[in-house]
């Protein structure tokens, strides 16, 4: 059984999405910076390995955003359509999108699990 909300509340929450992810991308650089300047400080065999690992943890994640990103916007982009012309839409429920939220919980999950594990290295060689 598919669950119904009100378009506002979609909204809101498509656009705390797009912001969660905008979030992670400012870290994303902010971690980019601090792992250059791991690299450039420890010169040791597991610390490089360790950077390099980050380095592509970093990768990946820059990637999952693009795909959220534009999964957002599409389903954005659908409420829109069928809101167009529809002078009741405040009044009517719409389609969960109970899918992309799925991937949204996942994505912070994940996204707070790769963050830990950071901090923890960062901590650890500076």
């Amino acid at each position: 059984m598919n669950s119904k909300k009100h378009i506002a509340e979609l909204h809101a929450e498509i656009n705390q999405w797009k912001k969660q992810i905008a979030f992670v991308q400012d870290e994303i650089k902010m971690f980019q910076q601090q792992l250059a300047a791991a690299s450039i400080s420890h010169k040791e065999q597991a610390v490089k390995m360790q950077v390099g690992h980050f380095e592509s943890v970093f990768i990946r994640q820059d990637e999952v955003n693009d795909e959220l990103l534009h999964e957002i916007k599409l389903a954005d982009a659908s409420l829109a359509k069928e809101v167009e012309g529809n002078p009741a839409a405040d009044r009517v429920l719409f389609d969960d999108h109970t899918d992309l939220r799925d991937k949204m919980d996942v994505f912070g999950t994940i996204w707070q699990d790769n963050k830990q594990a950071f901090r923890s290295f960062v901590t650890e060689v500076m």
